[in-house]
Order: structure tokens, then C-alpha cells, then sequence
């Protein structure tokens, strides 16, 4: 599995030109709902922009939005620069206060992408860990592996109950690690 890699931490990034200026915010988001709900609070907080162009990507899926500009001139450049940076789990907001010059098509790409660049890199970048569970039934006589794979996954949560026959539950990592705990429950004939 390829690594995957959202913002770090919000970034914030700024282009003048002619002047309108573009403000972008890039962020991490986990879905679409959260997503809107960013974008419906950075609307509440700039009114009086005349644009509140966005894209997000989560994973293959992605949107974009130009909000009134021209087709292809914000919400696509905006999508391209998180794609550029290598951002997924994603979503950046840029608005533009008009300056009373048109900018032409050319001029709003690079405005538009080039303040969701400043902000992606300004984000930084974080690896996503995808986290998988894994059944694991132990016997009495051998609960101390649930010590051993604390010990060796420290990232890992077991979760589960007792019964009359031992413990039943679950080990919960970083899917990265899966194949160390196979070989580890292996090597103990617990696989």
C-alpha cells in the first residue's frame, strides 16, 4: 500500500494581483459534511468576498467549485495544487476580493493555484495512518502475547472480553504493521 500524506496543520497562503487578492486555506478534512462545514464557516467569515472558490480530495474522490468565475479558472487550479503537493484527505477554500480588474482566465489560474500552493506548503505534510483491525483469539495459557504485541506495536488498542475459554477481540494498527503482527502471531502458532 502506497503512502498517503494530508496537511500537517492548517495552512494559510496569499496572492495580490491588480488589486483583488486571493486568501486560501488548505486543511485536513476527513469527509464531504465536514468539509462543508469549513467552507460554510470561512463564507460566514468573509461576507463581503465576491468569490468562495473550493476543492477537496479524499482519497480517488475529489470536487471543485468556481463559484462564478470562469469555468476552469479556480476551482480546478485549487484542486491541482493539493494534487501537486501530494495532499489527499484535503480540502482548501479561497476567496477573492475583487480589485476592479478583470485578471483574464490566465491571471485567475495563477492567482487561484498559486495561493492554494502557498497554503499547501505552508500545511506541511503528515502521513495518514489507515488503521485495520485484526480477530484474535488467545487461550488462557497464552494471554501474555497480548503484553508481547503492546510491547512490540505500541500504536496498536486490544479490545475484547474474557469468556470460559480465554480472550476474544481485536488488535487495531497501522495497517503498515499488519504483516509484522501476522509473522509475530505466526511465529507463536496464534495465526
Amino acid at each position: 500500500m502506497a503512502e498517503r500524506f494530508g496537511p500537517a496543520r492548517e495552512g494559510f497562503g496569499e496572492v495580490e494581483d491588480r488589486g483583488s487578492r486571493f486568501l486560501a486555506w488548505v486543511f485536513p478534512v476527513k469527509n464531504e459534511e465536514e468539509f462543508l462545514a469549513r467552507l460554510g464557516a470561512v463564507r460566514a467569515a468573509h461576507p463581503k468576498a465576491r468569490h468562495h472558490c473550493w476543492a477537496w480530495r479524499l482519497g480517488a474522490d475529489y470536487r471543485f467549485h468556481d463559484d462564478g468565475e470562469p469555468g476552469g479558472t479556480a476551482g480546478r487550479p485549487l484542486l491541482q495544487a493539493l494534487d501537486a503537493a501530494g495532499l489527499d484527505q484535503t480540502g482548501v477554500v479561497c476567496v477573492r476580493y475583487f480589485g476592479g480588474t478583470l485578471l483574464g482566465t490566465g491571471g485567475l489560474v495563477r492567482a487561484y493555484g498559486g495561493a492554494a500552493a502557498r497554503a499547501a506548503q505552508e500545511s506541511g505534510r503528515a502521513r495518514i495512518v489507515v488503521l485495520q483491525s485484526v480477530p484474535l483469539r488467545l487461550p488462557f495459557a497464552r494471554l501474555g502475547a497480548r503484553d508481547e504485541i503492546a510491547a512490540l506495536f505500541p500504536g496498536a488498542t486490544l479490545s475484547g472480553s474474557f469468556d470460559e475459554a480465554g480472550w476474544t477481540g481485536a488488535v487495531e494498527l497501522d495497517a503498515a504493521q499488519c504483516p509484522a503482527l501476522a509473522a509475530f502471531l505466526a511465529e507463536r502458532g496464534l495465526g
